[in-house]
């Protein structure tokens, strides 16, 4: 009798192919929701300051806006996993943190009350326990603002080191990760390197392929050893 084979994929790879059409489903999806949130608060609130747009129509644009961004992360973070060797020019990063600020521009005119709503506190609550942050930790700080009143551009940024939300987190990664890209472009330097230039704090460079490490403010390199905590029980 004849053998005949059909090559199939295997599930692993439908699983990981599935995973990757979602993530351009969602992210294609949730950019129109932003961009359409944008045009229909701007066409119902002609010639009114952003400050007086209605909470939900703000509310909607920097949820959608949020969300569109941790798409744009979740695919770059695909094709790393793949192995693309692409980087992403100082166009491309300007651009996000063009758009990144826009957002947070807009989150700056939600009241405080409001945001909690549109972008819901992380329930943990074994902070203590770990000690880091958690959703005790950041009803604290938000206790000491007023929950009436917009929250201000000016103070986002330090909301955000202390607001337990994982759409909020990466977005504000994001946002840091473009904008030292744009200082790497201009200066040569990551915003980290230069901040430890700054502190007296040294630091190295590894190469992988032959696993000598130099010290960028002295120049010294060193050979990394081989160890291995791993025995052989006969």
């Amino acid at each position: 009798m004849e053998n005949k084979f059909t090559v199939i994929q295997g599930n692993a790879d439908i699983e990981n192919s599935n995973r990757i059409m979602r993530i351009i489903a969602l992210h294609d999806c949730w950019q129109r929701q932003y961009h359409n949130a944008i045009y229909k608060a701007m066409s119902e609130n002609k010639g009114k300051e952003i400050s007086d747009y209605p909470q939900e129509d703000l509310m909607k644009i920097a949820l959608s806006g949020i969300k569109y961004i941790n798409y744009v992360r979740e695919i770059r973070r695909e094709n790393e996993r793949a192995g693309t060797d692409y980087r992403q020019s100082l166009e491309e990063s300007q651009a996000i943190f063009n758009l990144i600020d826009a957002i947070f521009t807009i989150m700056g005119y939600i009241k405080l009350k409001n945001l909690v709503v549109t972008f819901p506190i992380t329930k943990d609550f074994d902070g203590a326990k770990w000690e880091c942050k958690d959703y005790f930790y950041t009803m604290n700080v938000l206790s000491k603002m007023d929950w009436d009143k917009p929250v201000g551009r000016d103070n986002i940024s330090e909301l955000l080191w202390d607001y337990e939300n994982d759409d909020l987190r990466h977005a504000y990664i994001e946002f840091t990760c473009a904008m030292s890209a744009i200082y790497r472009w201009q200066t040569g330097k990551e915003l980290a390197e230069k901040f430890c230039e700054d502190n007296g704090i040294p630091t190295y460079t590894i190469n992988k392929e032959t696993g000598v490490v130099m010290d960028n403010q002295t120049g010294q390199t060193m050979k990394l050893k081989k160890r291995s905590n791993l025995q052989i029980v006969k």
